[in-house]
């Protein structure tokens, strides 16, 4: 499954904080059925519980009672956003700057801060918008209902700035921009040099409907505006050079708009005519770079074996890591060492230092033990690769965190962390993983790495993963590869007869642990399974499966993932490289790509050449992690096995 984790807005938590995984106990055992709370703090719970659930009815007298008797606990503050937000809303921005700061330092600031501006706004409360916003909001929206509000305290110049940065955009602006930008044309601000700037890029957005739409406003260079549009359409045109031989800049603006659009069409023709416009002398030095960067890049990415020459020529001129890259997979993809060996070069040194290129370095000029004891003491996919071709152990390097009793210390007083103990007890995680995130990002790295510590101690492993990340913690290999969710994964793994460090690899990668992991296609939970490939799955090995939302339980994702990961280790012929592969990009890509390489590749080549960079990192991921468990645990298994070592790619 092609991963890409969606972060959870602010806005939704209060939505998002009815969802509840069935067993977190499991993932948090410090918290909610494995712990035992006092007494007192349990009532609150259940207090807490109740009021919400009067405040949703309506039921206020009951819940004022309830609400009285949660002084000090520490969700009370969730209590008084829901109890009190309609009134702030209805509140003199300074009046609602006091109302807010309550709920500083919680998720919950930004959202009640974000619904009053977006209502002051509709609204046009803008000196009330101000009070809120002084300072130029991100959302593009409130952008521009600060630009609005800009102008209607008299500060036209600002809002005048404000609206060109925001018109200048190759897509449409969101509704709440008009009034803004009716504005700024009236007052004479919308030049046509302007209107141009835009077109060119709507043009490289694709945005054809803007384009034409913005057509219609040219007064001054119809023709050229014309001629923009019909090269749109048709990037072909480009071949009748004459029609483009004026002198003014906006001729090589339409030839390299439409070049890069001639590209995805026709790569050589672009190519073709790109050479004859620069011959010609028709673009600036840095267009004519930009351009042929574009063409090359294109080249490279669908390997045209008649660009080669073209391309091998530009790369030293060019002198771009990420395409020479691309040019040294073509030639391990041919297996050219001597191609392989021209190219390297051509990397900065800081590429060059990289690993991958110190180990293609090492592969096509031969041994040497100095550099390959260097590289076996790093801690990555070719650190092991090289530690075992000099028969040692793969180095862990593993530091951990030490815990500093004057931080710990202050964090018992810390509300914010006090907040997420209880949304975790309640098990609400979403909220607790948002309240934690914000947490991590208002400290240093030294009070973040402090956090990891205790969230290590607690038992969260989600949350200590992130705070691992977030305090650079890469040597700290308990906090950043935990067992989480271990009875799952322990119990799949003799299930399914499958190693259950490969598929606790799986799901570190997939999802860092946090069960309510959700990718931008809509893969969910801890194995990032996709809802169709859980119920196909589910139907084949008879296991439980009710919907999409019951992917964010473990128990019925670990068992799900495992099951589909074993199936793909049998489609494979228990080969863990393409059934790693398959797991993230399909079986179907695998197949694919393997029909490509034709028995080509050793299994180091053909990890190499996967031509989607995501997998690529994906499959030396999984493999490394896989290893730093199983170096946790005293185990010296090898990285690949001998019929993956052997097998023809």
């Amino acid at each position: 499954m092609r991963r890409a984790l969606t972060r959870i807005a602010l806005a939704g938590s209060v939505a998002l904080s009815a969802l509840t995984v069935s067993t977190p106990w499991m993932l948090f055992p410090g918290i909610g059925h494995a712990a035992k709370a006092p007494a007192a703090l349990e009532q609150q719970r259940q207090s807490y519980l109740k009021a919400r659930e009067a405040l949703d009815k309506g039921q206020l007298e009951e819940y004022r009672k309830l609400r009285a008797q949660l002084k000090d606990y520490p969700l009370n503050i969730y209590l008084d956003f829901h109890a009190e937000l309609d009134d702030i809303m209805a509140l003199s921005g300074s009046k609602a700057l006091k109302a807010l700061d309550k709920f500083e330092h919680s998720p919950l600031h930004a959202s009640a801060r974000h619904r009053y501006l977006v209502q002051a706004g509709a609204d046009k409360r803008w000196q009330d918008f101000l009070a809120i916003s002084p300072e130029l909001p991100r959302a593009t929206e409130l952008q521009c209902y600060f630009y609005r509000a800009k102008l209607g305290q008299g500060e036209t110049q600002v809002a005048w700035d404000g609206a060109r940065q925001l018109w200048l955009y190759g897509r449409s602006r969101p509704k709440e921009c008009d009034p803004l930008f009716n504005a700024w044309s009236k007052a004479g601000h919308r030049t046509q040099e302007l209107i141009w700037s835009r077109m060119m890029l709507a043009f490289d957005a694709g945005q054809s409907g803007l384009l034409q739409y913005l057509g219609r406003k040219v007064t001054q260079h119809q023709s050229q505006a014309k001629l923009l549009q019909a090269v749109y359409k048709d990037p072909n045109r480009l071949r009748h050079m004459n029609q483009f031989d004026g002198d003014a800049p906006i001729y090589s603006d339409i030839v390299s708009a439409g070049l890069k659009r001639l590209a995805r069409k026709d790569l050589r023709q672009a190519v073709r005519l790109y050479v004859k416009y620069e011959k010609a002398g028709r673009f600036s030095d840095f267009q004519g770079r930009q351009l042929n960067r574009y063409l090359v890049r294109r080249a490279l990415i669908v390997e045209d074996e008649g660009l080669r020459d073209h391309i091998d020529t530009m790369l030293p001129l060019l002198k771009a890591d990420d395409l020479t890259e691309r040019r040294l997979r073509w030639a391990i993809a041919e297996q050219n060492d001597a191609d392989i060996r021209r190219f390297l070069p051509l990397l900065s040194d800081e590429g060059r230092n990289d690993a991958r290129w110190r180990y293609w370095h090492l592969r096509v000029n031969g041994r040497d033990d100095t550099m390959l004891e260097a590289l076996s003491k790093e801690r990555n996919f070719y650190g092991f690769w090289a530690a075992a071709e000099l028969g040692v152990a793969p180095n862990l390097a593993h530091v951990p965190t030490q815990s500093q009793a004057q931080m710990q210390a202050r964090l018992a007083d810390d509300k914010a962390l006090a907040r997420v103990s209880e949304l975790l007890a309640l098990d609400k995680l979403v909220d607790a993983r948002i309240e934690w995130s914000q947490m991590l990002a208002r400290h240093n790295k030294q009070m973040r790495a402090q956090y990891g510590v205790y969230a290590q101690e607690q038992g969260w492993d989600a949350l200590a993963v992130e705070a691992s990340i977030q305090a650079r913690l890469w040597n700290d290999m308990e906090m950043r590869f935990p067992y989480a969710a271990d009875p799952f994964f322990t119990r799949a793994g003799k299930d399914f007869k499958v190693n259950v460090n490969e598929i606790r690899a799986i799901s570190r990668r997939e999802s860092a642990f946090y069960p309510y992991a959700t990718s931008s296609v809509g893969a969910r939970g801890l194995m990032q399974l996709m809802p169709a490939t859980a119920k196909q799955t589910a139907k084949e090995f008879k296991l439980a499966f009710n919907g999409s939302r019951s992917l964010y339980d473990p128990a019925i994702n670990v068992p799900l993932g495992s099951a589909y990961y074993t199936k793909l280790l049998e489609q494979f012929d228990n080969n863990r490289v393409l059934a790693v592969a398959a797991y993230n990009a399909g079986p179907h890509r695998v197949k694919r790509w393997l029909k490509q390489s034709d028995g080509k590749l050793d299994v180091m080549s053909f990890i190499e050449t996967i031509p989607f960079s995501e997998t690529r990192s994906y499959v030396q991921a999984v493999f490394t992690y896989r290893q730093i468990y199983e170096l946790r645990q005293q185990q010296a298994l090898p990285q690949f096995s001998e019929t993956e070592l052997g097998r023809r790619y």
